[in-house]
């Protein structure tokens, strides 16, 4: 969801066990900056929630984990997503300029040609959720999670 946000594309190598994140070098800085601040505060979130189980005392932590990491990252996608709209359009209104979204939608395009070049038998797969509390839980903690990666700097005006 972070790469996808910021122009670059993410490929889950499951027999390796890694990703590997095509796209331009700013945009990868970003990604790899705003998906490191976005472990933290999920996985912070989800160790205060604690483990979980069901009415016969069996564990359901690893299916309320699963669900909560799912549906975090599902809503951090639609956060970032309408962040990304909204500052394209007020670029483009501040600037009277709509260059500027042909030149990003040309970016998207070249990275995306990169990883099917890369990756040509590149397969999408679905996320599962069984967890109902932990998809709410997930959620909340991703209506609370900060998209900034950088503290900003603001001027106390009380001295």
């Amino acid at each position: 969801m972070v790469a996808d946000a910021n122009r670059a594309r993410a490929v889950w190598s499951k027999s390796l066990g890694f990703t590997t994140v095509i796209g331009f070098e700013s945009d990868l800085d970003a990604v790899e900056l705003l998906y490191t601040s976005l472990l933290v505060q999920a996985t912070s979130a989800m160790m205060r929630a604690g483990s979980r189980q069901d009415r016969h005392g069996r564990s359901r932590t690893r299916s309320f984990r699963q669900s909560f990491l799912a549906s975090f990252a599902i809503r951090i996608g639609q956060r970032l997503r309408a962040a990304t709209e909204q500052a394209s359009e007020q670029a483009a209104a501040e600037t009277g300029d709509d260059r500027l979204l042909p030149v990003l939608a040309a970016r998207t395009d070249s990275v995306r040609e990169a990883t099917e070049t890369m990756f040509p038998d590149i397969v999408s797969q679905s996320v599962t959720a069984t967890d109902g509390e932990g998809w709410a839980s997930g959620r909340a903690a991703a209506d609370l999670a900060s998209l900034h990666t950088r503290d900003q700097v603001t001027a106390d005006p009380t001295g």
